[in-house]
């Protein structure tokens, strides 16, 4: 799997190494040639001092090959125009941009951005959902689960017309003990993962796993992706 990281700044950097320690082949494109420099001689990832949004600057980083593109400078105009060449020059399959401002989403989705990551909402978000758990009596359960210290993950599958899921229930699953499917969004439309709902192409499953057991379920909802 082969990810094109735009911006080497905090989120970029944090990012790459992430991504590298799972295994990941990571190209990562930045303009400051001391963050390259820097990238470059603490992270095994190919870095490419240079702008972003220039083709000749995404070619060289892979990004043909590329399985993801994930656009995270502090400019949101040059994370959209990174996107756009990757999805329509590129064939990118995925692509990622962080918004900083907010009043941009809408444009970024509606001209086919896969998926957007608004800093503010992110954080107000998770803040909101602490003081509710915490006045409802419940565990500060979305903070847990994005710890590093958690033995659970969340993931989120889409279900593409080759996923062996398709047809079935979810009762018919047999989802590994200690994982559990929280919510189904389908037609804009979230719905609640009844054991005989059946799914659907474009479905997109939200589940809570154990880590241990994360490409099993993976492989149960969508196969074996390393085969693709």
């Amino acid at each position: 799997m082969h990810v094109i990281i735009v911006g080497g700044g905090k989120v970029g950097n944090n990012l790459c190494r992430e991504l590298l320690s799972l295994g990941y082949s990571v190209s990562i494109i930045e303009t400051d040639a001391e963050k390259c420099e820097k990238i470059a001689t603490n992270m095994n990832a190919l870095v490419i001092h240079g702008d972003g949004t220039d083709h000749s600057i995404l070619e060289s980083a892979g990004t043909g090959q590329a399985d993801y593109l994930v656009a995270v400078t502090g400019r949101d105009e040059d994370n959209f125009v990174a996107c756009q060449l990757a999805k329509i020059t590129f064939k990118v399959h995925v692509t990622m941009a962080r918004i900083n401002d907010p009043r941009n989403e809408s444009i970024f989705k509606k001209l086919g951005i896969d998926f957007t990551y608004t800093t503010t909402f992110i954080v107000s978000k998770m803040i909101l959902e602490t003081i509710k758990c915490r006045y409802c009596g419940f565990p500060f359960v979305i903070p847990e689960f994005l710890s590093d210290k958690s033995k659970f993950e969340i993931i989120r599958l889409v279900l593409e017309i080759a996923s062996p899921a398709i047809g079935k229930s979810f009762a018919e699953l047999n989802i590994p003990s200690g994982s559990l499917a929280i919510a189904l969004y389908r037609e804009d439309a979230i719905q609640i993962p009844y054991g005989d709902l059946v799914l659907k192409e474009h479905d997109i499953v939200y589940l809570i796993a154990d880590r241990k057991h994360v490409n099993a379920v993976q492989e149960l909802l969508i196969g074996d992706a390393d085969s693709e």
